[in-house]
């Protein structure tokens, strides 16, 4: 079997400032192949399926008719009757047949990175990176039957990501700027620290759904930001048939599986890290380390329901975990 191929292609300049800083801008691209898919083999031809844009009952019927099933008596496993589209599979002897693994997807990848940093000095450092970017992928058949892979902004697309570090040595203590002549006591106590903190910005994940019937503007589903929150983050009213009775089956699927312009709540983190090591012995060292993540508390929202005939469609339930709290003691030597 072929193994996935990746390309990877990269330009950038930089430019030292003063003060031991460093600026970057760079363009990163990539395009992957031979990335694995798993494809249906059994499936009901196109032909028979519909092409219409809403329920079409006649075909629904056609296909779901039952018959008295021809392989009863070979296998336990056959029931008393079968489907018409059942009988029209390529393999109907199977429930199912899939081709594991298929090394026939595909993904690309371009990208603006820029980045800022302030190298080790004088007890701090500093880094700032930025990424505007778009991810796209073909790696699923939106219909069994499809002869080629549908083109899709990737599921793990997140089109701009700002994240900033540093690490800042207290100066409090012996061999820094203040307390060098402090008492050892008093130095053990309050001297030696280290503070690191991380944050991360990005943008929430595309939105997905099934097949389903809509009837309206795709443009006109994203809400304004202003208007967006847990109970209503998408315009439920901008043209989707919620109908249980009038939903689509046995057709051709025309509605695309995600939209670039259509996101989950975007992600905001702000974790710190506090460190002092004790000098327990002349070859051991004990380190303390409080750490803690999201510290602010923000609400990192999942995403939300995509099906139209659900109650909670539009709604979001669920969020990333809530600010939380990690200690740790490491002995050294």
């Amino acid at each position: 079997r072929k193994q996935p191929y990746m390309q990877k292609w990269s330009f950038g300049v930089q430019q030292q400032l003063p003060q031991y800083f460093v600026v970057e801008a760079s363009y990163v691209g990539s395009r992957g192949t031979r990335l694995l898919v798993d494809r249906s083999l059994n499936f009901t031809p196109a032909q028979y399926l519909s092409t219409l844009s809403v329920r079409d009952q006649q075909t629904i019927n056609f296909l779901t008719a039952t018959f008295p099933n021809p392989f009863l008596g070979i296998k336990p496993i056959y029931g008393t009757t079968i489907s018409r589209a059942g009988l029209l599979n390529a393999y109907p002897h199977f429930s199912g047949v899939t081709l594991v693994g298929e090394p026939i997807g595909y993904s690309w990848y371009h990208s603006l990175q820029i980045r800022a940093e302030r190298r080790f000095s004088k007890g701090y450092t500093f880094t700032l990176a930025y990424t505007w970017s778009k991810n796209m992928a073909a790696t699923a058949f939106l219909n069994p039957s499809d002869p080629v892979l549908e083109e899709a902004i990737s599921d793990l697309d997140r089109a701009h990501r700002l994240v900033m570090s540093g690490v800042w040595e207290l100066p409090f203590g012996r061999g820094r700027r203040l307390g060098r002549d402090w008492h050892p006591v008093i130095n053990f106590l309050a001297g030696g620290w280290q503070l690191s903190g991380f944050v991360q910005r990005q943008s929430g994940p595309p939105l997905g759904f099934g097949n389903i019937i809509f009837n309206g503007n795709p443009d006109d589903i994203r809400l304004p930001k202003s208007k967006r929150s847990v109970d209503r983050w998408l315009n439920i009213d901008a043209g989707f048939n919620r109908n249980s009775a009038q939903q689509l089956a046995n057709n051709i699927r025309t509605f695309p599986s995600r939209f670039s312009g259509l996101r989950g709540d975007g992600q905001a983190r702000w974790d710190f890290t506090i460190i002092k090591d004790f000098k327990a012995h002349e070859r051991v060292t004990v380190r303390f380390r409080v750490e803690t993540f999201n510290a602010w508390n923000h609400p990192n929202l999942g995403t939300p329901n995509t099906t139209p005939t659900s109650t909670a469609f539009g709604t979001i339930t669920s969020q990333n975990p809530p600010r939380s709290w990690q200690t740790a003691l490491m002995l050294m030597f």
